[in-house]
């Protein structure tokens, strides 16, 4: 059986902005074997530094220690791309950077997919997904794609640089219950915005849950452009998600009751994250 390690924790991730002797010392997957332990830091560290040719290494190390394809794309995949998010948003990192982090994570992605696809449980819904026109990045949309299906959607990628137009296309094609829109740039999330107005003049927002996410997205971002959901995360947009499609089924896209129940599910984790640090 894998093992079991607490990914969800909020962590305090200062430690990245130093270095791993540092990062070491923290508390960081505390319930992990003190040898995983280790291996989960490097792997940050492997991610932020952009030393793709030894990601697949730490991979391959992790599995056969029983930990699972999602605790290493919830954990110490996301912790890593997280930091050089940070690190791109306050300009200690450029794009030469930030695309050798990318590439650590395409060859993690590709040799976890199989197993991320294996845990698929049954059909609970559709799910149209890309980041928007004029944007190339889709680091991000392709983790959140993963969990997706392994809660059970399907899932169409649309890929990078998403027209308005096509996204209405596959909309229409593939009838799904919930639409993701992804931006790595501040230049580009605009395009969130003009996607969800064709939307509306096409007719087809109130059939439609609109998730938004990326670096430079937030929950304000999200209330101002009349998107349902802000996904902070993976897991957050599939806890979302799934509530689109069970008990939130009956309402549409774009009610002031879908968006407060978003925010709900926030208050939820936040309280439950609180709980468990006292």
């Amino acid at each position: 059986m894998p093992l079991k390690i607490d990914t969800e924790i909020e962590f305090d991730l200062e430690d990245l902005q130093y270095d791993f002797e540092d990062s070491m010392e923290t508390d960081r997957w505390h319930d992990a074997p003190a040898e995983l332990k280790e291996l989960f830091h490097r792997l940050e560290w492997n991610i932020i530094d952009g030393e793709h040719a030894d990601t697949v290494g730490f991979i391959d190390t992790a599995l056969e220690g029983d930990i699972s394809a999602r605790t290493l794309i919830s954990g110490p995949m996301a912790t890593g791309i997280a930091e050089v998010g940070r690190r791109f948003k306050m300009d200690e990192y450029f794009l030469p950077e930030v695309m050798m982090s990318a590439k650590c994570m395409h060859e993690a992605l590709a040799r976890l997919k199989p197993l991320i696809l294996a845990e698929k449980s049954e059909e609970v819904g559709t799910v149209v997904i890309g980041t928007v026109q004029g944007d190339l990045h889709d680091i991000g949309k392709k983790i959140v794609a993963m969990m997706m299906e392994a809660a059970g959607f399907t899932v169409h990628d649309l890929g990078v640089t998403v027209p308005p137009e096509k996204f209405v296309e596959a909309v229409r094609e593939h009838n799904p219950q919930i639409v993701g829109f992804s931006a790595l740039l501040t230049t580009t999330m605009n395009m969130q915005w003009e996607t969800l107005k064709v939307f509306a003049a096409e007719g087809l927002r109130e059939d439609l849950k609109v998730f938004v996410g990326g670096a430079p997205i937030s929950q304000a971002w999200c209330d101002k452009i009349g998107a349902d959901a802000y996904a902070m995360d993976a897991l957050v947009a599939v806890d979302k998600a799934k509530a689109c499609v069970t008990r939130l089924k009956n309402l549409t896209g774009g009610a002031p009751e879908l968006h407060e129940a978003m925010l709900e599910i926030d208050r939820e984790r936040e309280a439950a994250k609180a709980a468990a640090a006292e």
